[in-house]
């Protein structure tokens, strides 16, 4: 913790006259003693008053210790009032698996349900270094946030006090609790048995697996079967006689070391087959279905024209079984179209279920499943054409550079596609097309295409069109991001009264607002607002600022912004830079950074003024009581920092001093 040390005379009378001194020591202290037996230091009583805070030496962010919530926890910070608590979420990972490490600007302050900041208080008894960050309110196995990374900076405030905010600390990658996923059950592969699998829950903390059974294709009303070690990924249960054929719908859930249990996974349809059941069909195969249309997947297979057949599908995103038909039959060459909410960017897997009714025409005898699922050495796998899930578009003096990344497909499907790149003046159309660019005139680095595009509009799209002319839906709408500020200017002790009117009012430390001006960039056309950004220092530590402090108005619509400070102080220099936005808020170009600070009050200033001059200069000074300072005997001056001085001129009469 910074801090300023300050000295307090131990007498008392109000005040002194400096310059008159000498009765002060005068017959008290002998000049010609062989050691110091005081000096006007000793008349001092040290204070210790705090400046900045110091940043939490620790943070502490749980890893997949709940399915809904993730705590932050850090050390307490002597001083500290509040904390200031910004979350980043990181969605994509790198070309090593690893996720990307949030930037400075990705980070927002967490706001509550009811959308007030929130700021953790501290009681006094330095319970407020924690935090429960709920994610899911209504947690299911499908949602995307089990899939992410979380990360946490926490910045120690006084803002009563007028200390100055510590530096952000951040965290690691915080995980939410994520179930089992990819859950299946054998479906009439065995009589006796039925056998469930999963995949293993990405946390770390898992210690069991739980495995449930229901009769309803819902899951309610499950029965617990079995607790597994967290080594296992398989379970077999035992089917009777009586129970073959009976469809049973199973659930996984993980629990951690502290008992906690995931959300229950997808369902996995199982049965044991019984008696007199149909062939197992051996040869479903997608013929129409991999990126050759954007509305729909087309299946077949040969089987028997006296048998029923159903059809199921389940998808990269979800395992559970979707019933789509259950009755196809009269054939020996089976084709079926699937176009039930199909959606980009997603495989689908198919599997056919061979029934008959027994001989009293009213039960179902089921077959095996046909293995042609995700986990198939030969899995009947689609896709519908899809638009690039990514694009970004930069600008520079030769125009906009559009990269994507590339469509659903393997290599061979993709070489095949070229992509149709659409451009309007207004993100909401019409769009028209500017250039169709095959895949073999492109270049992909990182794992994207890039192509310079001279014909420039404010907004685009792209679509992907395959080998037979197919042309997918389009891409979200992007917009390049603008270029950055320029000739950004920051206030040093400037008087904005004028200027503010009665928003110019000092903080608690007697510092008023800092007036941040900027320029439009060059090419201004693509501007919609700006982002303002502030640090303590100059390569790091930035907070995006709001409007009137409210944590909620961030895009400022001119070129001026006032930054009433509540935690700057004297002494300090704070850095400011700007980022440019488009219509769809974002961004990639900042101002250059400058640097300035506010205006003082009158009491401030000439609080600031005697610490400067009066204070300092008593510490050049040159005490004449101390033996061995008959050598300074003479005149010496002492300059103040900022302005003034102080004189003195010695001499010894009658061996008393004089000063």
């Amino acid at each position: 913790m910074k801090r300023v040390v300050f000295f307090t005379l131990i007498f008392t009378a109000f005040s002194f006259i400096l310059f008159s001194c000498a009765d002060m020591f005068q017959g008290k202290i002998p000049m010609d003693t062989a050691s110091e037996l005081g000096s006007l230091q000793d008349l001092m009583e040290q204070k210790t008053e705090i400046t900045d805070l110091e940043t939490p030496t620790q943070i502490f962010v749980s890893q997949g210790d709940s399915p809904t919530t993730i705590t932050v926890s850090w050390n307490h910070v002597e001083g500290a009032q509040s904390y200031r608590l910004e979350r980043a979420v990181s969605t994509t990972k790198n070309a090593n698996g690893a996720f990307e490490e949030p930037s400075e600007g990705d980070y927002t302050v967490i706001t509550s349900s009811v959308g007030s900041t929130a700021y953790i208080y501290d009681d006094g008894n330095h319970n407020g270094t924690y935090y429960e960050d709920v994610i899911l309110s209504d947690p299911k196995y499908t949602s995307a946030e089990y899939g992410y990374k979380y990360f946490y900076r926490v910045s120690a405030e006084n803002i009563a006090k007028g200390y100055g905010s510590s530096d952000f600390i951040t965290s690691a990658g915080g995980t939410l609790f994520a179930p089992p996923s990819s859950v299946s059950a054998s479906a009439g592969t065995y009589k006796d048995r039925i056998v469930v699998k999963w995949d293993k829950s990405p946390s770390d903390s898992t210690q069991s697996y739980s495995i449930y059974r229901s009769v309803n294709s819902d899951g309610s009303n499950a029965t617990k079967l079995a607790t597994v070690k967290a080594n296992m990924s398989s379970y077999t249960t035992a089917v009777t006689e009586a129970d073959r054929g009976t469809e049973f719908y199973f659930s996984v859930r993980a629990q951690n070391k502290d008992g906690v249990e995931s959300v229950s996974s997808a369902l996995g349809l199982g049965y044991a087959r019984a008696d007199g059941a149909p062939v197992l069909v051996e040869d479903v195969e997608v013929y129409e279905g991999r990126g050759a249309s954007s509305t729909e997947i087309k299946i077949k297979w040969t089987g028997d024209p006296e048998t029923n057949y159903a059809v199921y599908r389940n998808s990269s995103v979800d395992s559970a079984l979707t019933l789509l038909s259950s009755g196809v039959s009269g054939q020996t060459n089976y084709t079926f179209t699937d176009s039930q909410d199909l959606e980009e960017n997603v495989y689908y897997y198919y599997m056919v279920q061979p029934w008959k009714l027994d001989s009293d025409g009213a039960t179902k005898v089921k077959g095996a499943m046909s293995d042609s699922g995700s986990k198939s050495s030969r899995p009947a796998e689609g896709f519908i054409l899809g638009a690039p899930e990514t694009v970004t578009v930069t600008k520079d003096s030769s125009g906009h550079n559009i990269s994507w990344t590339p469509a659903l497909g393997n290599d061979t499907e993709r070489s095949s596609y070229s992509y149709e790149i659409s451009g309007s003046d207004s993100k909401d159309g019409p769009f028209d097309a500017i250039a169709t660019v095959p895949v073999s005139s492109l270049v992909e680095i990182s794992g994207k295409y890039s192509y310079q595009n001279t014909v420039t509009r404010p907004y685009y799209k792209i679509r992907t069109k395959n080998s037979s002319g197919a042309l997918s839906e389009y891409s979200a709408v992007q917009a390049p991001a603008p270029y950055a500020p320029k000739s950004i200017e920051v206030s040093c002790y400037k008087n904005l009264s004028g200027e503010m009117g009665s928003s110019w009012s000092a903080n608690s430390n007697g510092v008023y607002p800092v007036k941040i001006t900027w320029e439009a960039p060059l090419d201004s056309s693509d501007v919609a607002g700006y982002y303002v950004y502030r640090s303590d220092k100059r390569d790091s530590g930035y907070k995006r600022l709001s409007l009137n402090n409210d944590e909620k108005t961030f895009v400022i619509t001119g070129n001026t912004f006032y930054d009433s400070n509540v935690s700057a102080r004297t002494k300090k220099i704070y850095y400011y830079k700007v980022l440019s936005l488009n219509s769809l808020l974002g961004g990639a170009n900042y101002s250059d950074v400058k640097w300035g600070y506010g205006a003082l009050t009158a009491s401030q200033y000439m609080k600031e003024y005697n610490i400067a001059t009066v204070m300092n200069s008593q510490k050049k000074l040159t005490l004449m009581h101390r033996s061995g300072n008959t050598d300074k005997l003479g005149e010496e001056t002492a300059y103040g920092n900022i302005s003034g001085n102080l004189y003195y001129h010695a001499y010894i009469e009658n061996m008393g001093g004089r000063v």
